[in-house]
């Protein structure tokens, strides 16, 4: 057992390293990117009527793409520098209720039944890009027209919070590896949300697991220790 857990603390110890290193690379030469495409988008107009449009929506695109990798460059440095968590006291649902309300879903409804108090203690950032993480894996799942359910409750001295949705679910292949980083069956994305969230609960002497859910999609499970 010891030599297992050594193995898996070098293995996080180069999965970090890894991540500080790619945040780097994408990092340097995004800012002179975004300058030059913001320079070329105040230009447009000099350039033939007939052509303005088409300038525009590819310069749009240009920098839509700067933007996701520069999003991608902040999740490999978060992983890369996991901050000591503050410990203050938290009330888990109204949390989650604020955490909620930072996200509009198109096409989708995001049903929220987060009304039982939970105190617990904790750091709200940490607590809240963890629960962020969760949400975006069950949006980015879920069907058109489908519904994503964030519920909170509490069994046995411990606080949980449960985020469901009816997309394809956990491919059987990597169901075992959902936690580990770089591991992902999204095209887009750098495999290390559910690793962050694991941290996170970890830190908070806490879990999180993420299954299977019947009638299909797949449901995780955040739990805390309740204060």
């Amino acid at each position: 057992e010891t030599r297992s857990a050594l193995a898996r603390a070098e293995r996080e110890a180069a999965w970090r390293d890894v991540a500080r290193r790619l945040a780097h690379e994408i990092k340097n030469p995004l800012t002179p990117m975004s300058l030059s495409l913001h320079r070329l988008q105040r230009r447009a107009e000099l350039v033939p009527e007939a052509e303005r449009e088409a300038v525009r929506e590819s310069i749009g695109a240009l920098l839509q793409e700067v933007e996701h990798l520069t999003q991608l460059a902040e999740t490999f440095s978060q992983y890369a520098r996991m901050p000591e968590p503050r410990d203050e006291p938290l009330e888990l649902s109204e949390l989650a209720r604020a955490c909620a309300a930072l996200h509009e879903p198109q096409g989708l409804t995001l049903s929220v039944h987060c009304d039982l108090p939970l105190p617990v203690r904790g750091d709200r950032l940490l607590l809240s890009r963890a629960l962020h993480n969760l949400l975006v894996n069950a949006i980015e799942a879920s069907p058109a027209g489908g519904t994503v359910e964030l519920e909170s409750g509490r069994d046995d001295g411990k606080a949980w919070l449960e985020v469901r949705d009816r997309g394809p679910g956990l491919d059987p292949g990597l169901a075992a590896r959902v936690f580990e980083p770089y591991v992902s069956n999204k095209n887009r994305g750098s495999g290390l949300g559910l690793s962050l969230v694991r941290d996170i609960a970890a830190q908070h002497k806490g879990s999180v697991t993420l299954v299977n859910r019947d009638g299909g999609g797949a449901v995780a499970r955040l739990t805390l220790p309740l204060a």
